[in-house]
């Protein structure tokens, strides 16, 4: 059976893990046929889960409350425990804090995946009106090009991008949420609720896949870029590899080591659940627990949830 998982992203390291799982699983005769599609930047994940365009989803707790349909949709793993935002600023702008941004352009990721940011400004004390965000594909164009003052980026695509443009870091400085203790979690695996109720073997099939092809991705680091390689031969080994390791920095710490790889973490959910509260995001929302479903990763083999990667 093909099982379709909707990428944040068009596919690159940050996914490796789900392209080695596609690999390993496309012969296979019984079990799930992983299919990892693209990001379509009309819909987001969490909206092509809803309309049925896929089974699964690269998303997060912060995305689930976000899509207004947080009753719908629950969360199965995370691999990065660390939220990879990152806010660059001009060292000549003012902006030194958040606090800063008031009557500023931030350029952010269409389909509002903004609560990390939002959060952000809120704990500044700012009005969220007075801060433009312009929804762009391109955060990196737009701040380089001068529509926006502040970008949302992360630490292991858009930021090298920056860093490419702007060598060194004498130009610009970085605003954190994680600084201020509220970063947000941006990856996971999230799926609708109905249909992992419906269908708890082939949800398992596909979690135990997923921590295989992750466990792989950091145990061989050479299978992992051939796999973004395969599925886009466009794309810079170097800068893959690169990013690649990005991503294993911020999966190795808090409850990898605690618990082990892929652990949906409560405390993610609750922080999301927080910044939900204190930005004032629409919607009846349901609890961490209820958001949070362990059963799948507990029942995955304890080669594939180990705590040092």
């Amino acid at each position: 059976m093909d099982v379709r998982i909707r990428l944040l992203w068009f596919p690159q390291a940050q996914f490796a893990g789900y392209l080695l799982a596609e690999q390993e699983t496309r012969l296979e005769e019984n079990g799930p046929r992983i299919i990892c599609q693209g990001a379509d930047l009309s819909t987001g994940p969490t909206t092509a889960l809803l309309q049925g365009e896929c089974e699964f989803a690269v998303a997060s707790p912060a995305h689930i409350l976000e899509s207004g349909a947080s009753a719908d949709l629950v969360w199965l793993l995370t691999i990065q425990q660390e939220s990879p935002l990152v806010y660059p600023v001009s060292r000549t702008s003012g902006i030194e804090n958040p606090g800063d941004l008031s009557g500023c352009r931030v350029a952010v990721w269409p389909g509002n995946e903004d609560l990390e940011l939002q959060w952000m400004i809120a704990r500044a004390g700012l009005d969220a009106n007075r801060v433009r965000l312009l929804p762009v594909a391109d955060t990196v164009a737009a701040y380089l090009g001068g529509e926006a003052d502040c970008a949302q980026m992360t630490t292991y695509h858009e930021l090298h991008q920056l860093e490419a443009a702007l060598p060194g870091r004498e130009e610009f400085r970085l605003l954190r949420a994680a600084d201020q203790g509220i970063g947000l979690l941006k990856d996971g695996l999230i799926a609708r609720r109905d249909y992992v109720e419906k269908n708890e073997t082939l949800v398992q099939d596909v979690v135990c896949a997923v921590l295989a092809g992750w466990t792989l991705a950091f145990t061989d680091t050479e299978a992992a870029i051939e796999a973004c390689l395969a599925a886009r031969p466009e794309l810079d080994r170097e800068d893959q590899a690169r990013q690649l390791e990005d991503i294993r920095v911020l999966s190795r710490n808090g409850a990898t080591r605690s618990h082990g790889l892929g652990y949906p973490d409560p405390a993610h959910a609750e922080s999301a659940l927080a910044a939900a509260r204190e930005t004032g995001l629409l919607g009846a929302f349901v609890t961490a627990s209820e958001m949070t479903v362990q059963r799948f990763w507990h029942s995955v083999p304890p080669a594939f949830r180990r705590q040092a990667i």
